[in-house]
Parts: structure tokens; sequence; C-alpha cells
């Protein structure tokens, strides 16, 4: 049956929902993909959801369906919609606008909500204004931190903040930073992480011996290796680090594609250093990644540029001690000295001494910052607390 078809016949069309927009979604790769399908399952919670994002498993400019089980108590499945991007962009972004019009009107759909200002946030606007419907774009940071500075994104980035009807952003930098450029609200609603699938684990002896790692200490990256993640300054501190002692580097997540060639550059330049780099497949299973997680005596995360990244929240939950650069959502995460550590963009260049510091601290000190960590999200990142933001948002948008 098509998808036309199968919509005709929906139990919900005409009594109202959300739908959610995004240029990914799981089970595609990265943060934004985790967070725009636990926002649409957040919205479902609440009524009817239909998560609209691009994937190239559908075909080019057409649409393909699936359901996704709600996780939620007497929650809603999510309806997830995939559509093929096309060779150009603007006929991508009319696409997009034509199905999100379809779907409004096929469900009786009352509220849009973008996730990710540029592209994702433009078309939740447009889709809005033309249906007379309030709108939500939710800022992630690279939206605004490239967006402010890249020709073709620019005139999106400006219409989908400045028209939406409620911005969003996950980190309070984020969120101050808009506000001021754009001249209006921004609300803080941060991401949210499962600390009961992402637990602490202790360093499993099987996974030690396959991978080699021995007695050393083991350092750890989780996400895709590249530039904006800090790559041009992790690999060469591992490598300064790896001069003075025995060490190893889990890249858990592997490197991007278009940093390969840095990477390999990385390789020539360090051979001993690289060959005790660890580039781990990806995997979104908690289960796994908290064993990988567990055999990190620290997890470093040098981005030049964050949002509330996925990746450190995980290290969190799984009672990981965590250095980290002094950006976006790691300020609101990591009290330096209590809940991990804090170093500037300008002192990057001392990195290698700064892992160093952080491996060498006594057991005890080491143990109890872990363990604070965790509380921190536990008690700050829950996903009910989320959920509940959003909630309130949605309450209030319908309203307006």
């Amino acid at each position: 049956m098509s998808e036309r078809a199968s919509e005709g016949t929906s139990a919900h069309a005409n009594v109202g929902g959300a739908l959610i927009i995004a240029e990914r979604a799981l089970p595609d790769r990265g943060g934004l993909a985790v967070a725009s399908s636990r926002i649409a399952a957040h919205a479902a919670a609440l009524g009817p959801a239909h998560l609209l994002a691009l994937s190239r498993d559908a075909p080019p400019g057409g649409r393909a369906q699936k359901i996704v089980k709600s996780t939620e108590r007497a929650g809603e499945d999510v309806v997830q919609h995939l559509v093929g991007p096309l060779a150009r962009e603007e006929d991508t972004l009319m696409a997009l606008t034509d199905h999100a019009l379809e779907l409004i009107d096929l469900h009786g759909l009352d509220l849009v909500h973008g996730v990710y200002a540029t592209r994702a946030g433009y078309v939740a606007t447009i889709a809005a204004a033309a249906r007379g419907l309030p709108s939500i774009v939710s800022l992630r940071g690279n939206d605004l931190d490239r967006g402010l500075f890249r020709a073709r994104d620019l005139p999106f980035l400006q219409h989908a903040v400045s028209r939406a009807s409620f911005v969003t952003g996950v980190s309070r930098a984020l969120c101050e930073r808009a506000s001021r450029v754009f001249a209006r609200p921004v609300e803080h609603i941060t991401n949210s992480v499962d600390a009961d699938a992402f637990k602490p684990e202790t360093a499993d002896n099987s996974l030690i011996a396959t991978l080699g790692l021995g007695d050393a200490p083991v350092l750890g990256f989780v996400g895709e290796l590249r530039e904006k993640k800090g790559m041009r300054f992790l690999l060469p501190a591992f490598a300064e680090l790896s001069r003075r002692r025995d060490a190893h580097l889990l890249l858990i997540g592997g490197v991007r594609a278009d940093a390969q060639e840095a990477f390999e550059a990385f390789t020539r330049a360090a051979p001993e250093a690289r060959a005790r780099v660890h580039a781990l497949e990806y995997s979104r299973k908690p289960g796994r990644l908290s064993r990988l997680l567990g055999l990190c005596d620290l997890l470093v995360f040098p981005s030049l540029q964050e949002g509330t990244p996925n990746a450190v929240l995980e290290a969190m939950a799984a009672e990981r001690v965590i250095l980290a650069t002094a950006v976006g959502g790691h300020l609101d995460l990591i009290t330096h000295g209590e809940t991990g550590a804090l170093i500037s963009l300008s002192a990057l260049d001392r990195l290698p001494g700064a892992i160093e510091e952080m491996l060498d601290l006594p057991k005890e000190t080491r143990a109890k910052m872990a363990r604070a960590a965790r509380a921190h999200v536990v008690e700050h990142h829950a996903p009910a607390r989320e959920r509940a933001a959003y909630h309130g948002l949605y309450s209030r948008a319908r309203a307006s």
C-alpha cells in the first residue's frame, strides 16, 4: 500500500498533532538525528506526532513512511516520513515544504516544530505561516555558529529565527547569543540523556584484550572526529602524550569521511602514536557504548564550537571523567574541578599537559568527579525534564 493510501486511513486525521521537521532522524548518525527523534517521541506523549526528515533511504523528492514505536508510557507511536534529497537544494526545500503542507492538511496538525534552524527551521516557518499555525524553531549550535557566517545559510537562519512563534536553544550561551543577534527571546531547553541506558560499567577484560590496551591509560573521544570537534588539537596532543608515557586513544565513532585526509597526514607524521589510536565503528546501542566508555580513564572533548552534545551527556551518565573546552553547552554541564575539567580555546596548545594533569589526579579525586558528573545529568538532564519543557512550550504555542 502506498504511503498516501495508508495515511488516508489514519485514526488521527483532523484531530490535531505536531509536525516535527528535521534534516536527520534515527537511524542516521549524529546528535541531530538523536535529538530530533527524541523530541518527536516527547511530542507523541501528548498526541499524534509526525516526524518529517531528509534521508537518502527515500526516493529523491518522494516520501517513505515508517512507524517508530513509542517508548513513552501511554504515548502515541511516531509516524516518521523520510524525504529523499534532490540534486538542487532549492528543489529539496520545495519538496520538503510540499510534503509538510500535505501532512498538515491530511492529519489536521496544529503545530510545526523545526529542529535545526537552517533548512528544517526555514521550512517549518514557511509551512506554518502558509496554514496560519504556530511554529517553533530549535537552535542546536552549528546552525547559528555556521549560519551567521555562511552566505548560503544566513537567509534561511534569519527567516527561521525571526519568523518563528517561539525559538529555543540547547545551551545558555547559544540562547544568549541568538537573542542578542536577532533581538528576540530565545528559551533554553537543553538535551537529555537516559541515565538508565547509559550507566557506569567496569572495564571489560575481554574488550581490553581484544583491543590490545593492556594496563596503559586510555583516552576516549566519542562521535565522528573532525575539525569542529577539535581534531587538529586532539591528535597532536595524543602524539605528544604518547612520547611521554604509554597510552591509548579510543575514537568511539571513528573519523568523519571529510576528515580522513587530515587523519592520514597525522598517520604519516606520527606513526608510533597512530599505532595506539583505535578507531571504532559507530554504534547507537547504549549497552555497547557504556562498555566502551568503561574502558576510558579520561574522555577528551576539545570542540571548537558546541551546542549541548549528546556524547558528553552520555559519558557523564556513564560516570566518566571528562576534559572539555570551555565552549557552548560544555559550560552548562561541567563545573571545573567538580563535574569535570574545562580548558579554554586559547589554551589548547597546552592540551597534552592538561591531559596529564587529569590522569595524574588521585584515584579518589577522579572517582568523586565522575560520580558528581553522573549526579548532575541525572538531576538536570533527565528525559522527563526535557519532555515537560517541550510540553509546556507546545501548550503555550497552541494557546497563542
